[in-house]
């Protein structure tokens, strides 16, 4: 083949796939200004990101500027917390692809689980929040994934306060771009309420935690 042609073929090959490479990246592309909430069942991919999504090794209880005054339920974790002015509470969890098994120890070692039946439909929201000091070219939008759900059970310090019809809010929090990868959420809430509970817990993914100095 004639060095011309040669030469115009690898151009052409270069073209088409520096094209690819930003038709694929544009695909996830954000526009600004993006403001969308959407409700329903999970897809097989998002099942998928939510089983590699882990829960730090740490949690803590949500106060107002009222204390814990506004706290109902958890009365041995309070009665604790208010003696250490703690707020602090270890988590291990553990996630089946249809439940949630939250386990939390306070410094004085009281424990309690939850166990959180995974819902039908999943709340997807996705937000650009214009930044007006930002120079960068690309949209970063803020995402939630919300779960509302009923507790299944509680035990240890939790056994008196989850009762049937006790409701749960589970929402993972981070950035990112408009596909969603597991790394992109790196907090997460839980609010707990119900005839005899009303507290909520917040803390990092561990994925976010493993990179703290």
């Amino acid at each position: 083949m004639p060095r011309q042609l040669t030469t115009t073929f690898l151009l052409v090959i270069v073209c088409v796939a520096a094209f690819s490479s930003t038709a694929m990246a544009c695909a996830c592309c954000a526009e600004p200004g993006t403001y969308s909430v959407s409700t329903g069942k999970m897809a097989s991919y998002e099942l998928e990101l939510l089983k590699e999504m882990k829960f730090g090794t740490g949690a803590n209880l949500y106060l107002t500027a009222a204390s814990f005054d506004d706290i109902k339920g958890i009365a041995g974790v309070v009665k604790e917390f208010e003696q250490t002015s703690s707020s602090e509470l270890d988590l291990v969890d553990a996630f089946t692809g249809s439940t949630w098994t939250l386990r939390f120890m306070t410094e004085g070692e009281l424990k309690g689980s939850l166990v959180l039946p995974r819902p039908r439909t999943m709340t997807s929201r996705r937000v650009h929040i214009p930044d007006n000091t930002s120079t960068s070219p690309n949209v970063v939008l803020y995402k939630e994934w919300i779960f509302n759900g009923i507790a299944k059970s509680g035990t240890g310090f939790f056994r008196r306060d989850v009762v049937r019809s006790t409701k749960y809010t589970l929402i993972f929090q981070g950035h990112g771009n408009n596909c969603d990868n597991a790394e992109d959420f790196t907090n997460w809430r839980l609010e707990i309420t119900g005839p005899k509970a009303d507290y909520a817990f917040f803390g990092k993914m561990k994925a976010a935690a493993s990179t703290e100095g």
